[in-house]
């Protein structure tokens, strides 16, 4: 019994001493009692601070529009003939298209591949120019004493319609900071045809544009074509070949120095002309026209329609109508200069208009003086800003005498006006 309470009291010790002491300390660590009064909340967990806001991530911006892509361009030829088509749109070959056995299809003469297929194929996607403004030069046909071609009932004039359609192409072409000039600014001017791709040459214009258009015996003929100076070695669209080759196409002419351009830039126009018309597609043909064969940059005819068609007329004689056709050449223009000719590019992607802006006086640093026995630097050009101004009147030269101009003697003047008629364009 007495055994039993001795170990009862010894158990009470040991729990007593339990509950009593408390763990040591860490190495370098004191106990820290709660002060009083803050026991109980002591006890409780401490709410954990909010948590920072996570920053919005910037949203990410739009991907750009993938750029347009080209397609290939598919030509199609009809052995024996020289009608052809690329991308739709007609082309007159030099030479009739033969059959080929190994291929098994109708392809080009060596000539026609040359000349006109591999300007296409090959056509260049980057701009004419860049840096400053393009320089195109419009030529609208006749003015003055020569009215052109007229309308039935002798209404309208070709030399009106001309200069109210360039006038148009004019007008979109400086919205987009295009430097423009006139061979002619009004309808009482005319201009000689040697001297309108001359004044092309003396405002340095990077592609020259005449405007003109059609009259036809038949009032049924009707529709848009545009032309450019044959290749050497091959005729006009309206030459007769049973006569045996003429003396034009042995030479070689000033716009034969362009020829890729040529068919590039007349390519160009047409198939925009057709598409923003609406006229019937005549083609993209080949002529000896003074203003394109002695033009030293790429250059093309448009004939902008029939004035002894009715269709056509009431088209010619609307603003609307005439609006048309001054954007698809605008628009031709614009493939031609700025590489988006391919098939499937949109007609026109502008880019801003091109301004070279004056820097400020105040910001123009002294220039360092040029050390003993070293030239001088050349003072800075100035910049101006570009600002497309209204084409100032030109006075022409005065006109060269007959036996002067190239292919004015009588023999090829007959000529001339032999193809003119067999083409329909003179009476």
């Amino acid at each position: 019994m007495r055994l039993l309470r001795s170990a009862a009291a010894a158990a009470a010790a040991i729990l007593f001493a339990g509950c009593a002491s408390t763990p040591p300390a860490t190495e370098g660590e004191a106990p820290v009692a709660p002060p009083p009064g803050e026991a109980e909340a002591a006890a409780e967990p401490a709410p954990a601070a909010p948590a920072p806001a996570p920053e919005e991530a910037p949203a990410p911006a739009p991907a750009p529009p993938p750029a347009p892509k080209g397609k290939p361009w598919r030509f199609s030829y009809t052995a024996g003939s020289q009608l052809a088509k690329a991308d739709g749109v007609l082309l007159y070959l030099g030479r009739a298209a033969a059959f080929d056995r190994k291929t098994r299809k109708a392809g080009p003469s060596e000539l026609d591949r040359k000349s006109t297929v591999a300007p296409l194929l090959q056509a260049r996607n980057k701009p004419l120019v860049s840096g400053r403004p393009l320089r195109v030069c419009l030529d609208p046909g006749h003015g003055g004493q020569d009215a052109g071609a007229r309308s039935a009932d002798g209404r309208t004039l070709e030399k009106t319609i001309a200069l109210d359609i360039a006038q148009r192409v004019a007008r979109l072409l400086r919205k987009d900071g295009v430097e423009v000039f006139f061979t002619r600014p009004d309808d009482r001017t005319f201009l000689p045809l040697p001297d309108r791709p001359a004044l092309a040459r003396a405002k340095k214009a990077d592609l020259f544009v005449s405007v003109h258009l059609n009259a036809n015996a038949s009032a049924s003929a009707r529709g848009v074509e545009t032309y450019v100076v044959p290749a050497r070695g091959m005729e006009s669209t309206s030459f007769d070949a049973s006569r045996g080759a003429s003396d034009e196409s042995r030479q070689w002419w000033p716009g034969n120095g362009n020829d890729w351009g040529n068919v590039q830039l007349g390519f160009c126009i047409q198939r925009r002309l057709v598409a923003a018309s609406g006229l019937p597609d005549r083609g993209l043909r080949r002529a000896r026209f003074v203003v394109v064969r002695e033009a030293r940059v790429p250059a093309a005819l448009v004939e902008c329609g029939f004035l002894t068609n009715p269709r056509d007329l009431a088209l010619l004689r609307s603003e609307n109508g005439r609006e048309k056709i001054a954007r698809g050449i605008y628009e031709g223009i614009f493939d031609f200069a700025y590489g988006t000719m391919e098939p499937g590019l949109p007609a026109h992607v502008p880019g801003p208009p091109v301004v070279v802006r004056a820097a400020p006086a105040s910001a123009a640093a002294p220039a360092a003086p040029a050390p003993p026995g070293e030239p001088a630097a050349p003072a800075p050009r100035e910049m101006l800003e570009f600002v497309p101004s209204a084409v100032a009147p030109w006075t022409p030269p005065p006109p060269a005498a007959p036996a002067s101009v190239p292919g004015e003697d009588p023999a090829t003047a007959a000529a001339r006006a032999a193809a003119l008629r067999a083409a329909g364009l003179l009476d």
